[in-house]
């Protein structure tokens, strides 16, 4: 820069003078700005998470960085137990690791970040491709937030500091539920099949309420489907009676990262080897698992609950399909398989005949909905049900009348969904919003979909059927979780004129195009 100056040809030394002060300012506000651009402590949102993350090799995203760190820094996260408070030396180690990740070479590759949803100015910086100055940091500091949105702060990202606090009340009453259930175990010899098993002997009831639950514990508010029938108690317990079986097995896939208590309003996990991790965004690993697997492995385990017949069958069907030479017994089940005949050959008609059996079944079998499935809705008014908003106020179908309208019904705890909502909102922006508009409807709770919105950067508003009064109008079964995205167009009388499962843009677009143009 000095070697510029000097070749400038000038008689004004003020001008010069000037000149070298406007660039010597300019250097300084980029110098400035790429500082900002570096992660700093309050920018660590959730440290302990983060690092549990990072010991988890199942994530290609976590691998990736981890192999990037220091020796040093590496060492420290081997270290940590997954459910203290980490060290300030691995805090000031990570944080130091991270900036200079930031500033290096651009951490995006296409495999290590298939399963990370990316926001729009992550996707259009990686268009750009920066290879060097505040780009970069920039891409790099937008790609570790939306690997790891629980853990670290976007650039733009403002801190709660209330919600910290609350977030750390919670870590601990899971840290003492942990210690509980080590208790309990090593006394019982058994998993207790509630957590308000664990009070008062190995814990302080209060522990069971999360301090975001204003409810204090009433069944179903954040434990919906999984409510403990003894003590108010926020927490959902996975290996509650009706889930045991399946999680057993699952557990033998996931390995012990498996969520075994879950806090539904903080998306904070505790793992069946006892540590603390949020949920997302790579749903394969850190949130519900999928029900149907390609192969697994089971440890044969007969619950002492069993009645001697089913035991006895039970024994004798494992023996006959087990590999004598191995402890556990392996199998495959394809999606075109018959799931019942599957696991009859495997554990004999008995066990399926058993409540036990009857709840594995139920938990590996996939609910779907096909298309025909709901023709019988065609040509159909809706019933006006009772609907609430996210502020609790009650709100029906009738106010929709009036326009063309997209009525899209789907659980908030698939991340798929999200992706496709919000194609749809955008390929949306291209019709006269005068004569069409979208709404949600989920059973989930406020907070779940206020997280999902906030997530996927939805528009649309989203009401709460929280009787599951549209999934009976559906004549779905709802003992039975949701899992497709069921969309209902509706003209401006509120008949049903088609219905969608899934969102396939390309027909979908179609569709809509033509049910629009068709004057009634």
């Amino acid at each position: 820069m000095s070697k510029a100056i000097l070749k400038l040809k000038t008689r004004d030394s003020i001008f010069t003078v000037l000149l070298v002060a406007m660039l010597l300012n300019l250097s300084s506000v980029a110098f400035a700005d790429k500082n900002l651009l570096l992660f700093h402590p309050t920018d660590i949102k959730d440290l302990g998470s983060l690092a549990v993350k990072f010991q988890d090799t199942r994530a290609a995203v976590s691998n990736f960085i981890v192999s990037q760190l220091s020796d040093k820094t590496q060492q420290l996260l081997s270290e940590y137990n997954g459910i203290s408070s980490p060290s300030s030396a691995l805090e000031q180690a990570v944080l130091t690791d991270l900036n200079r990740l930031l500033q290096d070479v651009s951490l995006y590759d296409t495999q290590t970040f298939a399963n990370i949803e990316l926001s729009k100015q992550t996707q259009a910086l990686i268009a750009q491709n920066p290879q060097s100055g505040e780009a970069l940091v920039l891409l790099n500091r937008l790609l570790l937030s939306d690997a790891y949105p629980y853990e670290l702060a976007s650039p733009s990202e403002k801190q709660n500091t209330g919600d910290s606090k609350d977030i750390e009340t919670c870590r601990e009453n899971l840290r003492q539920i942990k210690l509980a259930l080590d208790n309990y175990r090593a006394k019982a010899n058994v998993e207790p099949q509630w957590l308000s098993e664990l009070s008062p002997q190995y814990l302080d009831e209060k522990m069971l309420r999360c301090p975001a639950d204003l409810t204090a514990g009433d069944p179903g508010v954040l434990t919906e489907g999984g409510s403990d029938p003894t003590l108010p108690c926020s927490y959902l317990y996975e290996f509650r009676p009706d889930q045991k079986a399946g999680q057993e097995i699952l557990l033998e896939i996931e390995g012990d990262m498996l969520p075994m208590v879950r806090c539904q309003h903080h998306l904070l996990n505790l793992s069946v080897s006892g540590k603390l991790y949020r949920n997302g965004p790579q749903r394969n690993i850190y949130n519900k698992t999928a029900k149907i697997v390609k192969r697994f492995s089971i440890q044969p385990h007969l619950s002492a609950d069993l009645p001697e017949e089913v035991r006895k069958q039970m024994e004798e069907q494992l023996h006959k399909n087990s590999n004598k030479a191995a402890k556990t017994t392996i199998f495959q089940i394809d999606p075109s398989d018959d799931l019942h005949a599957k696991l009859k050959e495997q554990f004999g008609e008995a066990f399926l005949e058993s409540p036990e059996g009857k709840s594995l079944l139920n938990q590996l079998t996939p609910t779907s909905t096909k298309q025909e499935e709901l023709t019988h809705l065609l040509g159909k008014s809706m019933p006006d049900v009772a609907l609430m908003n996210l502020s609790g106020q009650s709100v029906k179908l009738e106010t929709l009348r009036g326009k063309f309208t997209l009525v899209n019904i789907f659980p908030t705890d698939l991340t798929t969904h999200g992706p496709k909502l919000k194609h749809l909102e955008q390929l949306l922006e291209n019709y006269d919003a005068s004569q069409l508009q979208i709404v949600g409807i989920s059973t989930s709770d406020a907070t779940a979909i206020e997280a999902f919105k906030e997530k996927h950067r939805l528009s649309m508003p989203i009401w709460i059927d929280k009787s599951s009064q549209i999934q009976t109008h559906l004549n779905r079964d709802t003992a039975e979780p949701q899992t497709e995205l069921i969309t209902l167009f509706f003209n401006r009388e509120l008949i049903v004129k088609d219905v969608f499962i899934g969102f396939d843009p390309q027909p979908f677009s179609q569709k809509v195009k033509k049910l629009l143009e068709f004057k009634e």
